[in-house]
């Protein structure tokens, strides 16, 4: 037999005295199938199904004896038997069938004869070896995904943390082995493979490509589970990052877009398929297009080529005349076309068939993340775009500490995210398990408060349900009786871990507990889960009953499992009797692997801790929400570089012109922060009875600048009481327990009125002195300034025709003249950013406030609560040390 050919060899058939026995399983069979055919038939693409009327057929049983003749004459080992129970033909799940399939062929002997040998060069391979080796790695991917020892997983797990994969996919044509080899040159670490991979796959391949029908799709499955084989094995080891032409969703696109005709009606050898009704995509199920679960592996980001088809018809034709060198791939395989391939005559007789292909790529579920590419254009376009969609994803997979430099609870949401425990936004899914451990020392004083002080705190170490991770924040649950409702700050520890063995990671972090309002979690949508209200409403029932009572219940085994259902089931739970805790982080250590990893460069440890802030450092700069330093520690640091922590307080300054909502929208803020609301003093110490229209124009709301309670002989200006009285509250605060007050008007909007009030007479009071106020108000407290925004004086005009109690409080004599000289004076003309906030280092958000109604409003408090708490971290006052 010469070498470079596949010979088919010739048995005899099957003895006469064989056939009664096979009609008869024939007719078991198909009563059989039509049972298994009711059930599909109900689905909507039933008709991929086809009714076998004849399964056996003697002349086809070709064996090596009788023995082997009758066994295969049974029903159990065809083709269409073993794959009847699949919806579409050739549509494989799993890697046990298509193994099944593949060997049952080379039980039978059932190769195709005149198959020309891949690798024809080499005449030191026979087409015996070929085959033969080809088993032989079916076994050795067989018994590494059957291996149960933790040290198989392992390899696994470190191959999906350490390796990068990218997945090429596109019509014949479209140019992805370009691309995959122009990712290879210009990525670091990039190795390029493909489905069939070279070697013993591509060496076979041609057989199976000639064979056809369902074994030609087994083959091909096959060859995805090859690719993890070689992966988690080592064969590409030295590489960070794999680029793949043509993987799974290859074997399910082709396969759901043309399905293969039943293999008992398929000519042997003539790779050639009868035609048959396609599959709508649209109306199929989105579970046909699940990535198996046994093939572990999977692409962090699949990339779909998109191409016209006039476009892709020219580049196949170009490549026609060289089709013996042409390194582009064919068929449902990356590589060398192979010389039975007919996909290029299928799409170019079936245009639909390739947007077919095209609609079931993005389908596939199972790839991180799935991007469509134009490729139409120039090869360097494609390799750009291609190259700008991977680039992010690929560092935060490979080298995440990179990524999340500057925003390391932003890793901690990544890891949530992979692990399912938490979606995009970082808010917990469904039913996920994702506990974190809290410890912090609290001390009950006479009048329930907590407190942090050494002498008497009482250490606690619980284990709480995390709801959510932003950038500066991580929220969680508890029971209400166990968290203070009052303002101070308590100094936390938290300590989570995630991921698998060996590159888990522990996270560390030292910071400061918050309760979060019920307002703010009703206007944000926070929302207890309903388990944890109902156990904690079962304890404090427990806890609140009297001995004899309590005695009798805990006697029962079951009495507590009762409560927590007659709470979830009955609808009794309170859900006052858990509140939400906001952890604001320090400082953060991450521990990536153990001492026990064994893969190069492991374990990694980093650190990240706030930027060092002292009571000059200003939040004026968005850019420094995040406001964190990272350095690297290996294997182990010394001790942290923050010696000393405290705290400043918070002053929130709302502004605006007359009617622009600073009293409400500052009210409902104060409420939602838990903190106490200072009003303008402007307007509580003015003298009601003495108001007169205009009177706003002087001072304080009568017809002179002068104080008008003050006594005869000691007038006072009013800008200078104001002033003055606005400093005293500042003291006032600052001796307080309160750690935040939301405060209306303030020196920033006093001086605007004092500037309007200039331009009538003179005053004793020079605008720098508001400056030196809010400057020495900045060395013991934060400061962040919302300005409510009007965009015309008719807004004013038309609130105050709508509210008398405007009008009282502020009455005019012309109230269009002089509303819109208020909103000059107190807006346009006046530039805040500019003149005061940006020399002072105060941070200013602008918003506009015209639309009346609670949905406005709620929005409005949305933005001004997000606003205020990117700046929360810079209340701690950190002193550094090296």
């Amino acid at each position: 037999m010469p070498c470079g050919k596949y010979v088919r060899s010739e048995h005899a058939l099957a003895p006469k005295r064989l056939v009664t026995t096979t009609r008869v399983a024939s007719c078991m069979q198909v009563v059989i199938f039509c049972c298994r055919s009711v059930a599909i038939l109900s689905q909507p693409w039933n008709h991929l199904v086809q009714t076998k009327r004849d399964i056996h057929h003697p002349t086809t049983m070709a064996k090596s004896s009788s023995s082997a003749a009758e066994e295969y004459n049974d029903t159990r080992y065809h083709y269409d038997h073993l794959t009847s129970p699949l919806p579409i033909p050739g549509l494989f799940h799993d890697f046990a069938l298509p193994a099944k399939l593949l060997r049952l062929a080379r039980d039978r002997n059932d190769f195709p004869a005149d198959v020309v040998f891949a690798n024809k060069d080499r005449d030191d391979v026979t087409t015996d070896d070929v085959i033969s080796n080809f088993y032989d790695l079916l076994d050795k991917v067989e018994a590494y995904l059957t291996d149960p020892s933790s040290s198989q997983q392992h390899k696994l797990n470190a191959t999906q943390q350490t390796k990068f994969l990218i997945e090429v996919e596109g019509l014949d044509g479209s140019g992805k082995t370009t691309l995959v080899k122009r990712l290879q040159e210009t990525l670091p670490h990039a190795i390029a493979t493909k489905t069939p991979s070279s070697g013993l796959l591509a060496d076979i391949r041609p057989l199976w490509d000639k064979r056809g029908g369902i074994l030609a799709r087994a083959f091909y499955m096959i060859s995805n589970y090859v690719l993890e084989y070689e992966i988690v094995t080592g064969y590409y080891e030295q590489y960070d990052v794999i680029i793949i032409d043509r993987w799974y969703a290859s074997t399910c696109g082709y396969t759901v877009a043309r399905p293969p005709k039943n293999d008992s009606s398929n000519t042997l050898g003539s790779g050639e398929e009868e035609e048959q009704r396609i599959p709508n995509i649209g109306d199929m199920p989105d579970k046909m297009f699940d990535w198996p679960t046994d093939l572990r592996l999977r692409p962090n980001i699949l990339l779909v080529l998109q191409i016209d088809q006039s476009t892709r018809q020219k580049r196949v034709d170009n490549r026609a005349s060289s089709i013996a060198t042409a390194t582009t791939g064919g068929g449902e395989g990356g590589g060398a076309p192979s010389r039975f391939n007919p996909w290029d005559e299928r799409l170019a007789k079936d245009i639909a068939l390739g947007e077919r292909i095209l609609e079931a790529l993005h389908r596939v579920r199972g790839p991180d993340e799935t991007y469509t590419i134009n490729a139409n254009n120039s090869i360097e376009d494609v390799a750009r775009q291609a190259l700008d969609i991977v680039k992010l994803p690929m560092e935060r997979h490979l080298n995440p500490q990179d990524h999340f430099a500057s925003n390391p609870l932003g890793w901690w949401k990544y890891m949530g995210q992979n692990l399912q425990l938490c979606d995009e936004s970082g808010e917990r899914m469904h039913r996920a398990l994702w506990n974190l451990q809290v410890s912090y020392n609290s001390s009950k004083s006479s009048n329930g408060s907590s407190s942090s002080s050494s002498g008497s705190s009482i250490p606690i170490l619980k284990t709480v349900g995390l709801d959510r991770i932003d950038t500066n924040f991580v929220y969680y649950w508890t029971a209400s009786s166990a968290f203070p409702c009052n303002e101070s700050f308590i100094w936390a520890s938290i300590l989570w871990m995630g991921g698998t063995y060996p590159t888990e990671c522990q996270w560390r972090a030292e910071g400061y507990l918050k309760r979060v309002t019920e307002e703010e979690c009703s206007l944000r949508g926070y929302c207890a889960p309903q388990s944890l209200v109902a156990h904690v409403t079962a304890c404090t029932k427990f806890s609140s009953d009297d001995d004899g009572k309590r005695r009798r219940r805990i006697s029962r085994p079951d009495a507590y499992d009762d409560a927590v259902d007659d709470a979830r089931n009955v609808g009794t739970a309170n859900s006052s009797v858990v509140c939400m805790v906001r952890f604001s982080p320090i400082r953060i250590e991450v521990l990536r692997g153990g001492p026990s990893t064994r893969l190069s460069g492991y374990p990694q440890r980093w650190e990240w801790s706030r930027k060092s802030f002292s009571s000059d450092t200003n939040a004026a700069s968005d850019t420094d929400a995040g406001g964190w330093t990272m350095r690297s520690i290996l294997p182990f640091g010394p001790t942290p570089t923050m010696t000393t922590m405290g705290f400043r307080d918070l002053t929130i300054c709302i502004v605006g012109t007359h009617t622009s909502g600073k009293s409400t929208i500052g009210r409902k803020l104060a409420k939602l922060l838990g903190c106490q609301f200072d009003a303008e003093l402007g307007e509580t110490e003015r003298d009601s009875e003495s108001l007169v229209e205009g009177g706003h124009l002087h001072g304080d709301g009568s017809s002179t600048t002068l104080l008008s309670s003050s006594p005869p002989g000691q007038e006072e200006d009013w800008d200078d009481f104001l002033l003055k009285r606005e400093c005293e509250r500042d003291a006032l605060f600052q001796d307080s327990k309160s750690s935040i007050r939301v405060v209306e008007t303030w020196h920033v909007g006093n001086a605007a009125w004092y500037k309007l009030r200039q331009q009538k007479s003179a005053a004793n009071t020079d605008l720098e002195l508001y400056k030196i106020a809010i400057s020495k108000h900045q060395e013991s407290s934060l400061v962040v300034v919302v300005q409510l925004m009007l965009t015309s004086p008719s807004t004013m005009v038309r609130r105050r025709e709508i509210d008398t109690d405007n009008r009282k409080r502020l009455p005019m004599q012309d109230d269009e003249k002089e509303c819109h000289q208020l909103y000059i004076a107190l807006q346009d003309s006046i530039n805040l950013k500019k003149d005061m906030l940006d020399p002072l280092g105060i941070p200013l958000l602008q918003v506009n406030n015209d639309v009346d109604g609670d949905e406005a409003m709620e929005k409005i408090l949305v933005d001004v609560l997000s606003f205020v708490q990117k700046r929360l971290h810079h209340q701690v006052l950190v002193a550094s040390s090296e």
